[in-house]
């Protein structure tokens, strides 16, 4: 998982969540559990990027040590002392693994190469390749050897290493080391007589233990890790171990955050079936996953740095009350739910779309309902004609401006019922605005047409001023409806128009991702059908490994993309719809 900006966003989110830890006020626990890599990392290359740094081996297993000890004696375990070292990982997770030490050992080539091109003297001893912390090296064999040794000599030696379980966990054994302390608590809750009230604390730095302390639902769980700044770093001489801040995540603490994001649900109204908070935190951690994990990539246009996870949060408050249930029953996906939610996420992309052609004349046209320019939408409707109106308006001009003069009770001019609705619409209008008489009448088959009809020719004694006053009025009202702009379409037509180019321009987007990260397009359904089953398999192939441990050692994500949200949940094969 992306774990800056997910650990960085709970933090800004839910400011009480961590605790800076005083030497006087630490809670106390009963297990204490180490994630051992992230200590191995920073006792052997201080996470240094100059290539002049240089380190003995014996000075990092002292190094190591010194660092197991000071958490030790800070958090003061009752019960249980677990350490836990990366073993083999699952091939998930070791494409990734691999992309990452390629990119590592590159960076180290480069920056030696900057620094002999400055002129640095470089040490005459080889650097550390962090490479070498992998399951299986001589480096981690050492290692093991030395962790043995140190443990004996500080149970012997150390009264308050005594009365206390210790288990190391090491290279040796298969596994990642988050993912081996979890199968040890859910062994240990699985024995008969489990105390639910075991007070853990769990040192790592990987948002995965957040889930993973998360999807436990123990009341008592902690994160213990060193402070982290946020924002630009400025290159620092790094910290001496005795003057390291250290923080305490309160799991509790997110779980009541959480609680109080979810609130509004917990309303008798609003949901048909029972609410409860355990099962919606399930729903969070699936939800997690779509922007970011070790094992899938994360969907398109969800990052969490541009308020992907407060979007989620929106949508499945939007969509729960329509679902009928929870997404994630225990680590088994709800396929059916799980779509509903997607077509709730694809919102996403339609606005990265419309960001993206925010200038073209179509977006703007649906938009506009239907028009190209914001000057149209300026003028009322009346003012904007199709050509059947246009020949509509010559009609009633001729009917109109030729009236015969000696013609006491003139003829009516009738339009046949089978007009559309919106041409009869326009008649009615034209006909108020120039005061002229106007019924609909059934014709012989009991269709009812629109019959305008000059009203009765007044006597002689009527003013000539008042009826060329009229005259003036008539006409400026003909050249306004002449002067109007004809369009091809009416604006339902326009509208529709509109639409129909909006949904074609989306699609061309959403193909040209395809064929940049694929070389196939959307309309290669054989394809789709392929990557989106892979995805949801790599979903529930997920959701399995954090609830109930490795389904599957060799499966992989086989792409490096994944799909858009939106069209292609339908592509998902029935098998795995559990």
């Amino acid at each position: 998982m992306g774990v800056p900006k997910f650990f960085r966003w709970l933090s800004e989110r839910y400011p009480a969540i961590s605790m800076l830890i005083a030497e006087n006020r630490i809670p106390e626990f009963d297990n204490l559990y180490l994630d051992m890599n992230g200590i191995i990392h920073n006792c052997t290359h201080k996470d240094s990027d100059s290539p002049t740094f240089r380190m003995t081996e014996d000075k990092m297993f002292i190094a190591i040590f010194n660092y197991i000890e000071h958490l030790y004696g800070k958090i003061k375990p009752k019960k249980l002392f677990f350490m836990a070292i990366d073993g083999v990982a699952p091939r998930a997770k070791m494409n990734q693994q691999r992309a990452r030490r390629f990119r590592t050992a590159l960076d180290a080539e480069v920056a030696k190469e900057k620094a002999i091109s400055q002129g640095i003297e470089m040490p005459k001893e080889d650097a550390f390749d962090s490479n070498c912390i992998t399951p299986g090296t001589e480096f981690m064999a050492k290692l093991t050897e030395q962790l043995k040794y140190f443990i004996n000599k500080k149970i012997s030696e150390d009264k308050d290493w005594q009365g206390v379980e210790i288990v190391l966990s090491g290279h040796e054994v298969p596994g990642e080391g988050e993912h081996k302390i979890m199968e040890y608590i859910r062994h240990a809750k699985a024995q008969p007589g489990y105390d639910p009230n075991v007070r853990h604390c769990l040192y790592g730095l990987d948002a995965d233990l957040i889930m993973l302390g998360l999807l436990s639902h123990d009341p008592h769980f902690c994160l213990l890790r060193e402070e982290v700044t946020f924002g630009r770093q400025v290159q620092k001489k790094p910290k001496e171990l005795e003057h390291q801040n250290f923080y305490l995540l309160h799991l509790c603490m997110v779980r009541e955050y959480l609680e109080l994001e979810f609130q509004e649900l917990e309303r008798t109204d609003v949901l048909s079936f029972s609410f409860d908070m355990e099962r919606v935190i399930d729903d969070f951690i699936l939800m997690a996953f779509f922007v970011g994990n070790d094992f899938l990539p994360n969907l398109p246009n969800l990052h969490i740095n541009e308020g992907a996870l407060a979007f989620l949060f929106k949508v499945y408050k939007e969509i729960l009350p329509k679902m009928g249930g929870y997404i994630n029953e225990q680590g088994v996906i709800n396929m059916e739910r799980l779509g509903m939610l997607l077509d709730g996420l694809s919102d996403v992309e339609f606005r990265f779309f419309e960001a993206e052609y925010s200038g073209e004349r179509w977006i703007q046209a649906k938009k506009n309902g239907g028009e190209n320019n914001s000057e149209s939408q300026e003028r009322p409707k009346s003012f904007t004609i199709t050509p059947a109106q246009k020949n509509l308006l010559k009609e009633v001009k001729k009917y109109v401006l030729n009236r015969p003069e000696k013609a006491a009770d003139p003829q009516p001019l009738d339009f046949p019922p089978t007009l559309p609705a919106r041409d009869r619409k326009f008649l009615e209008q034209l006909a108020d605005d120039l005061r002229l008489p106007w019924t609909t009448e059934p014709d012989e088959h009991g269709e009812r047409f629109i019959r305008f009809k000059l009203p009765a020719k007044q006597n002689d004694d009527s003013d000539d001023e008042e009826d060329e006053e009229a005259s003036m009025a008539v006409q400026r009202i003909i050249r306004k409806y002449e002067n109007a702009k004809v369009q091809e379409l009416s604006a339902e037509d326009a509208q529709k128009a509109a639409e129909k180019k909006y949904e074609e321009k989306f699609q061309e987007w959403k193909s040209k991702y395809y064929t940049g990260k694929f070389e196939w397009g959307l309309d290669n359904h054989e394809e789709m059908r392929k990557l989106t089953e892979n995805y949801v398999q790599g979903l529930q192939w997920v959701l399995y490994y954090y609830y109930r441990g490795i389904a599957s050692w060799p499966w992989f994500f086989q792409y490096h993309y994944a799909p858009m949200i939106s069209g292609w949940f339908p592509y998902r094969s029935s098998k795995y719809s559990h």
